[in-house]
Order: C-alpha cells, then sequence, then structure tokens
C-alpha cells in the first residue's frame, strides 16, 4: 500500500473508456426512467404538513417515540432530537396523513400510552403543499444555478473543452443519485438538496486536481500524445483519490450509521454521490477531454481541407 500512495502506479484507465460509456449511459437512462416510472417520494418540506415540537419533562430515546407512534400508523414520520438533553423533540408529518388537527391528536394518543402529564406540546406548524411547491422550484434553480457556476468557472480557469468535459460527468453524478434515491424509495427533502449541493462541490473538487495535473503535463508536453498524458495524470492523483475518498467515505458511514434517522437519507446521499463523483472523475470526466479534443482536431482537419 505505501508503494502505491508513493509511487504511481501505471493503470491504463483509458483503455476500457468505451465499455465505461456504455456502463454509465446505461445507468443513466435507468435513473431517467424511474424518474418518470416511479418517481419521488417527497418529503413534508415539498409536499406540506405539520411539524409539532414536544418537551418531556425526562430524557427520552427516539425509538420509543417511533414504536409509538407506529401503533397510530405514523410510522413514517420524521423525528429529530432538538437540543442535548435527550428532552426535546419535532416530529414531522406529511399532509398525507391527515389534517394538522387529526394529527397532533394521534400523536397525543400515542405518547399518553407511556409519558402521560409527562410532556408538553410547545408549538405546532402547517406547512402548506404550496410552500412546499414553491421549495421544489427554488431546489431545481440552486442546482441548475450551481451547475452553471461551475461551467463558467471551468471554462474561464481551463477551457471550454474542459468545461465540457466537467459538467458532463456532474450532471451525470445528480442524476443517478437521485435515480438510485427513487429506487430505494427514500424521502427527498432539503437535507437531501444540501447533500446533492456537497456532492457537486466535492465531485468538482476532485475532478478539478485532476484537471490541473493535465494541463500541467500538456504545457510541458504539448497535446501530441494527450491519451498517455490523460492516463499518467489519472495515476499520478490516484493514491491522493484514494485516500481523500476513503476519508470521506468512512466519516460518512458513520454518520449513517450512528447519526440517528434524521440523517439517515442526508448521509446516503453522500455515501452514494462521493462514490460516483471519484468514478466520473476517473473514468468520464478525464476521458472526455480526450473525446472533446479529438472531435476538435478532426473538425479543424476537414475545414483546412475544405479551404
Amino acid at each position: 500500500m505505501r508503494n502505491f500512495l508513493v509511487e504511481p502506479p501505471n493503470i491504463d484507465f483509458l483503455k476500457i473508456r468505451k465499455l465505461t460509456y456504455v456502463f454509465s449511459f446505461s445507468i443513466l437512462i435507468l435513473s431517467l426512467v424511474l424518474f418518470f416510472t416511479k418517481g419521488f417520494n417527497f418529503g413534508l418540506d415539498f409536499t406540506g404538513g405539520t411539524s409539532v415540537q414536544i418537551k418531556f419533562n425526562q430524557p427520552i430515546k427516539v425509538s420509543d417515540i417511533r414504536m409509538l407512534l407506529r401503533e397510530v400508523n405514523l410510522d413514517d414520520a420524521m423525528i429529530q432530537e432538538l437540543g442535548t438533553e435527550k428532552k426535546e423533540i419535532e416530529i414531522r408529518v406529511s399532509v398525507k396523513k391527515g389534517s394538522s388537527s387529526v394529527i397532533v391528536e394521534n400523536i397525543k394518543k400515542a405518547l399518553d400510552k407511556k409519558y402521560q402529564n409527562q410532556y408538553e406540546i410547545r408549538k405546532i406548524e402547517f406547512i402548506d403543499a404550496l410552500v412546499g411547491s414553491e421549495m421544489v422550484k427554488a431546489s431545481v434553480y440552486s442546482v441548475v444555478f450551481v451547475m452553471l457556476g461551475i461551467l463558467l468557472f471551468v471554462g474561464y480557469r481551463y477551457e471550454p473543452v474542459f468545461a465540457l468535459a466537467a459538467i458532463v460527468p456532474l450532471f451525470f453524478d445528480t442524476l443517478v443519485t437521485l435515480g438510485l434515491l427513487s429506487l430505494l424509495g427514500k424521502e427527498i427533502d432539503l437535507t437531501v438538496i444540501a447533500a446533492l449541493l456537497t456532492v457537486l462541490g466535492y465531485s468538482l473538487n476532485d475532478k478539478v486536481i485532476v484537471f490541473d495535473r493535465i494541463r500541467e503535463n500538456i504545457r510541458q508536453r504539448g497535446k501530441k500524445n494527450l491519451e498517455s498524458i490523460i492516463n499518467r495524470s489519472i495515476n499520478v492523483n490516484l493514491g491522493r483519490t484514494v485516500i481523500t475518498s476513503g476519508t470521506v467515505l468512512m466519516s460518512v458511514i458513520a454518520i449513517y450509521f450512528f447519526g440517528g434517522e434524521s440523517l439517515n437519507v442526508f448521509a446516503l446521499t453522500l455515501l452514494i454521490g462521493v462514490i460516483l463523483a471519484t468514478y466520473s472523475s476517473i473514468y468520464l470526466a478525464a476521458p472526455l477531454i480526450l473525446e472533446v479534443e479529438s472531435l476538435l482536431r478532426i473538425k479543424s482537419k476537414k475545414q483546412q481541407v475544405g479551404a
């Protein structure tokens, strides 16, 4: 392992690029099919619903509250601890479960079985479905604007070729992550959107580091043997990629298993996104530079012949 991290390997990543293109395109199409068939399980942030904040006289366990709510058909409610004393929680229930008054009565009915006269309801809020639809639009706009910002940044810092090679894999990372969440039936809320934006930032950073090395090697050797330069650049950065991705994944896995129910989908989104970002940096972003440059070279030759 030490030699692998210190001395770059000599793996021909671009040799199988056509296979990775087919694989990537296939799972991207599958993700789009899931969008239009299975759809998304939108959370309370987008569909509307009721939020109830409750304070107990003694520390409680979220797992106990969830078992009680299961008895009144509220097992899919989101429960989040507030503060550090484990005495206050927020219960968020989708509008699909009924009106605010019905939901509050069911929560009281469930809690009274174990905590009668040992809690107080401090706040009840209703999120209108119209507000939820506006949040959907705002979330889509935020992702689109981030993509445009990345396109402009990479195009300005490098070349338009690099910008195209970066933005296509970023769309891949985002759409396939959403496709897997749809397949798993996970709830999409604002925390998932935050995780997606985090994945975009991580993915861009991963690709920019490879692009820096490619640009540096192009300046030294020119574009005559671009395939060899790209392969060399990926291999030189491979140790750094393994260490960075591995460290991030260990942290995210810890959050997934020990961060509680409220952070479960957030951590899962990061987990999927980081894996896809690492894959797309090596097998999509860098090889696409070669493909675009080849197309531009062919176009230039045709123009010269035509002239």
